[in-house]
């Protein structure tokens, strides 16, 4: 390359740069090598850029989604184990099915139920995980980090912001959902998370450890209880996962 080409280049590069075009940036150099052993056309130039922006700007919306789900790990589906039992057996087929994010458009909620080490939560923040490399707006918490939040933007009075936080992803994942005592205050919060959700017609994940029937136990108020159980059940996908732990049994569960 000459030292005109290398001036004009680093103008090009400059340029693209300025444009917040991240993709043609980083590629041009070795594309305009293979234009010239491969004779290509400018229009074949052009497409080949394009999608080296495109591609970079997905990559960059996926990082972005999966720093925004507050993710505590990352748990993938290849990492699941659905031969260890028949229970995850049985639910293998329907669970994968998840992974198109058909359900999301359809507000679906996935339900994870079952005593723990059974892989709920790893099957929730898997799923969880698939819709952000879709681009997806997803936030993965636990119950009782959403309820304190909550409680705390009640407190400053900022509850609307906190709330938007919760009922605006395309997809709220609640790991541990109805497994501690709430008291009003907090199944307040909660069924307002749920019922907004509910009627703006978004997918909302929960795992849990008590069956629905249990639920009244976490309550205070019964009604409520059976409330936000009929607005996350109407549309939902339940997976019972009621076989084996696969915690070491010299763990605490």
């Amino acid at each position: 390359m000459t030292m005109k080409e290398q001036l004009d280049l680093a103008a090009v590069l400059e340029k693209l740069r300025w444009l917040r075009l991240p993709g043609m940036a980083h590629a041009l150099e070795d594309l305009l090598e293979r234009a010239r052993k491969d004779n290509l056309t400018p229009l074949q130039i052009a497409d080949a850029l394009a999608e080296y922006e495109k591609n970079s700007r997905i990559k960059s919306a996926v990082e972005r989604r999966i720093r925004g789900a507050r993710f505590a790990e990352i748990n993938t589906i290849d990492g699941f184990d659905f031969d260890f039992d028949a229970t995850r057996k049985k639910i293998r087929s329907r669970y994968l099915a998840l992974h198109e994010l058909g359900f999301l458009d359809r507000a679906v909620c996935p339900i994870f139920v079952g005593r723990p080490g059974t892989g709920k939560t790893f099957l929730a923040r898997a799923l969880a995980y698939r819709a952000c490399q879709a681009t997806k707006n997803v936030l993965f918490t636990s119950a009782a980090q959403m309820l304190n939040d909550l409680a705390g933007g009640e407190m400053h009075g900022n509850i609307t912001r906190v709330l938007r936080k919760y009922t605006h992803p395309a997809l709220l994942a609640i790991d541990d959902f109805a497994v501690l005592d709430m008291d009003t205050a907090q199944a307040k919060l909660a069924f307002q998370v749920i019922s907004e959700r509910y009627d703006h017609r978004r997918a909302t994940a929960i795992t849990t450890n008590r069956p629905f029937k249990d639920w009244t136990k976490v309550f205070p108020d019964p009604l409520n209880a059976q409330v936000i159980a009929e607005r996350l059940t109407e549309r939902s996908e339940v997976f019972l996962l009621d076989g084996k732990s696969y915690r070491d049994p010299r763990t605490p569960t």
